[in-house]
C-alpha cells in the first residue's frame, strides 16, 4: 500500500486489532504499507495457494475447521494464518479455513510477521500464547460424549427414602417396602448420617437375631461414600468398583442429600462396559476364566479409543482392571494358602500406580510386609507373590525383565527394610539406585494395609526434600530422556533397529512429563502420584505457574492421545500395540501439535536445569 490517505484508514484499523493497539504510530504505518489485500467470496476454502503470512479480517466472517467440527469463528478485526507460528516463525500449526460471507482481508506476508515478533516482544508473546491455547484446544476436544460422561443427576433417584436416627428397625424395612426400594437413608436437619440397605437387614438384624424394636442408626453404615452432584457415571462406577457398594448417595454443595445411584440406575446395556468388565474380573473363580477375559480387554480398550472417550479416563479404566485382577488373584491365593498371617500390603509401582497404565505394560509391583512377620510368615508371602505374579503373567501382564515383582525378594520386605533400601538409594543415588527410585517412589497400595503404604511414602517425602544430592541425581536422570525433537523443529527418529525411523512415544514424549512432575513433587512433599494431580498440585502450591502446569498437563494428553490411537490402531490391524509412532501416518495437524508439545516439555526441562544442580 502506498497511497497516504488508504495507509492512514489501515493504520487506524490495526490500532484497534490485537495485537497491534500497543504499536506507534509509525510503525503501524510500516505494517500497513507491507500488507495485500484480498478479496475472497463466501464458502471460499483457504489453502497454500492463498499466500503465506497473518491474515486480518476487515469485514467477514471465518471459520476455523477441522474434521471433527467446528473449533473457532473469527470477525472483523481478529487475525489468523494458514499456519501458526513458533518463536523463530516456523510452522506449527496447521488447520482449514472457510469464508462464511464474502471477506476483505489484510494479509501481512510472512518476513514482516517474522520481523515484527523479532523487534516487539509482545507481538511474539501474543502468538506464542496463542500457539499454546492451540495446543489446549487439540488436547482438550472431546468428540460426541460417551455414555459414562452423563452426569450422576441424570439417572439416580430424586427420591431417596429418609428416616429419622430414632426411627426404629422394622419402621424402616416397612417403608422400604412401601417405596419398594433398597436402601434408606439416615439423616438430621438435612445432614446425612448413614444408610441402611436390604442387605444390611439380612446380615445385621435377621442374621444376629437383632431385635426389630431398635433404631436404625443402630445399624446403619455410617458417614458413607458419597459423590458430588457434579460427578459423572465415570466417577459412580470407579467408586462402586473399588469400594464394592451398590449404593451412593448423591449431595449437594451444602452437603444435603439429593439423590440416591444404584448399580441398577446405571443402565448399561452392553456386556463390554468398564463396570460390568471389572466387576467380572472380581468375581471369576479360576485362573482360566480370568485369561478368558482378560483377552477380551484389548477390544474393548480400542472401542473406548474409537468412542471418544477422554485420555484420562481410558488409563484410568485400563488401571481399574489391573487392580481389579490383582485383587482376585490375591483373593485366590489365600483360598488356597490360607489368610494372610500378618498385615500387608500389595504395592503398585509407576503406570499402575499413576492410574497411567495402557495396554502392552509388564508387571511392576510389590509387597510390604509389617514388620512383626516372623521367618515362617515370610515363607507364606513368598509363596503369595508367586501365585499372584504368575497369575498376572498368565492374563497379559508380563514378567517385569528388571525383576521388579513381588515374587523378587528385593521388592518382597519388612516395612523397616523397605526404609532402609530407600534411605540407601537416596544416600548413594548410583544409576541403578536412581532407576530403582524412578519406579519405586511411583507407589500406591492395590490391596491389604494401606497405612503401611502411607507410613512408607511418608518416610520417602521426609528424605526426599531437603537431599539436594538425591535431587540433583534425579534431575540428570529426567534430562537424560527428553522429548525427540531438534532445536530446528524436526522429530529426531530412531535410528535403527525394529523401530527406526519412528518415535517413541512413551520414552520420549511421555515419560519426561511423567519424571520432571515427580522430581518437582517430591522436592516439595507433594503425596500425589497421578501426573495430572501432580502438576495442578505443583501450582496450587506456587512451585509451578498456572500457566505452565497446564500446558504440561495438556502436552502428556496429547502425546498419550495420539499413543491410544496408535495403539488402537494395531489392535485392528491384528498387531501387537506398542508405544511407537512412524510421524509419517500422522496427519499435518498431529505432526505440529506433536511438535507444540515437545516444545513444552523442552521448556519445562530448562527449568529443572536451573533449579536442581547439584550442591544447590
Amino acid at each position: 500500500m502506498s497511497d497516504k490517505a488508504e495507509l492512514a484508514l489501515v493504520s487506524d484499523f490495526l490500532a484497534e486489532c490485537l495485537p497491534f493497539d500497543s504499536l506507534d504510530p509509525q510503525t503501524l504505518e510500516d505494517v500497513a504499507r507491507q500488507l495485500r489485500i484480498k478479496y475472497v467470496r463466501r464458502h471460499h476454502r483457504f489453502s497454500a495457494m492463498d499466500g503465506d503470512g497473518l491474515y486480518i479480517l476487515r469485514s467477514g466472517v471465518v471459520d476455523e475447521q477441522q474434521e471433527s467440527g467446528l473449533l473457532q469463528r473469527f470477525e472483523s478485526g481478529e487475525s489468523f494464518s494458514l499456519n501458526g507460528h513458533s518463536r523463530d516463525g516456523e510452522v506449527t500449526q496447521s488447520r482449514y479455513f472457510v469464508a462464511i460471507e464474502d471477506c476483505l482481508i489484510y494479509r501481512l506476508p510472512d518476513d514482516a510477521l517474522r520481523s515484527l515478533r523479532r523487534q516487539h516482544r509482545h507481538i511474539d508473546r501474543f502468538f506464542h500464547a496463542r500457539s499454546e491455547r492451540l495446543l489446549r484446544r487439540a488436547a482438550r476436544f472431546r468428540g460426541q460424549p460417551s455414555f459414562l460422561m452423563q452426569p450422576v443427576t441424570s439417572v439416580m433417584s430424586q427420591q431417596p427414602l429418609e428416616v429419622a436416627p430414632e426411627t426404629s428397625i422394622a419402621q424402616t424395612a416397612q417403608a422400604m417396602t412401601e417405596r419398594r426400594v433398597s436402601s434408606a437413608f439416615v439423616t438430621r436437619d438435612e445432614t446425612l448420617l448413614g444408610i441402611v440397605t436390604d442387605r444390611d437387614l439380612r446380615s445385621r438384624v435377621l442374621a444376629l437375631g437383632l431385635s426389630p424394636d431398635q433404631t436404625v442408626a443402630s445399624i446403619m453404615t455410617e458417614n458413607p461414600c458419597a459423590l458430588a452432584s457434579d460427578a459423572t457415571l465415570f466417577d459412580a462406577v470407579l467408586e462402586m468398583t473399588n469400594r464394592g457398594v451398590h449404593h451412593l448417595p448423591v449431595l449437594g454443595e451444602a452437603q444435603q442429600l439429593l439423590g440416591v445411584l444404584t448399580t441398577s440406575d446405571v443402565n448399561v446395556a452392553r456386556e463390554d462396559d468398564p463396570i460390568y468388565f471389572v466387576q467380572r474380573v472380581s468375581r471369576l473363580s479360576s485362573l482360566t476364566a480370568l485369561q478368558e477375559q482378560l483377552a477380551r480387554l484389548p477390544n474393548l480398550f480400542r472401542q473406548w479409543v474409537e468412542a471418544d472417550t477422554p485420555v484420562t479416563q481410558i488409563t484410568q479404566m485400563t488401571t481399574a482392571v489391573s487392580d481389579a485382577l490383582t485383587r482376585r488373584l490375591i483373593d485366590l491365593a489365600e483360598q488356597s494358602l490360607g489368610p494372610a498371617p500378618c498385615d500387608y500390603c500389595w504395592l503398585g509401582f509407576g503406570s499402575q500406580a499413576r492410574g497411567e497404565q495402557l495396554l502392552g505394560g509388564d508387571q511392576d509391583n510389590g509387597l510390604l510386609i509389617d514388620n512383626a512377620a516372623t521367618d515362617d510368615d515370610m515363607a507364606w508371602f513368598a509363596q503369595l507373590a508367586d501365585f499372584v505374579c504368575a497369575g498376572l503373567n498368565d492374563c497379559g501382564y508380563d514378567y517385569c525383565p528388571g525383576d521388579v515383582m513381588a515374587k523378587s525378594e528385593k521388592w518382597r520386605k519388612r516395612a523397616a527394610d523397605w526404609e532402609a533400601m530407600v534411605d540407601g538409594w537416596m544416600t548413594s543415588p548410583s544409576a541403578s539406585a536412581v532407576m530403582h527410585i524412578s519406579i519405586f517412589f511411583d507407589l500406591r497400595a492395590i490391596a491389604g494395609s494401606r497405612s503401611l503404604a502411607e507410613a512408607l511414602q511418608q518416610h520417602m517425602l521426609a528424605h526426599s526434600q531437603r537431599n539436594t544430592i538425591f535431587l540433583a541425581a534425579l534431575a540428570e536422570n529426567v534430562l537424560a530422556s527428553s522429548p525427540p525433537l531438534s532445536m530446528f523443529g524436526r522429530f529426531l527418529l530412531e535410528r535403527s533397529g525394529e523401530h527406526q525411523h519412528s518415535l517413541d512415544l512413551k520414552k520420549r514424549g511421555v515419560l519426561p512429563v511423567i519424571e520432571l512432575a515427580r522430581l518437582h513433587s517430591l522436592a516439595n512433599g507433594i503425596p500425589a502420584v497421578n501426573t495430572h494431580k501432580r502438576l495442578q498440585a505443583l501450582a496450587r502450591a506456587g512451585q509451578m505457574s498456572l500457566a505452565d502446569s497446564r500446558n504440561l498437563e495438556d502436552a502428556f494428553t496429547l502425546i498419550n492421545g495420539i499413543r491410544l490411537q496408535q495403539q488402537a490402531a494395531q489392535i485392528a490391524a491384528g498387531d501387537e500395540p506398542d508405544n511407537y509412532c512412524d510421524p509419517r501416518q500422522l496427519t499435518r495437524l498431529q505432526r505440529s501439535h506433536l511438535k507444540q508439545a515437545f516444545r513444552v516439555v523442552h521448556q519445562a526441562e530448562d527449568i529443572i536445569k536451573l533449579r536442581y544442580r547439584a550442591g544447590n
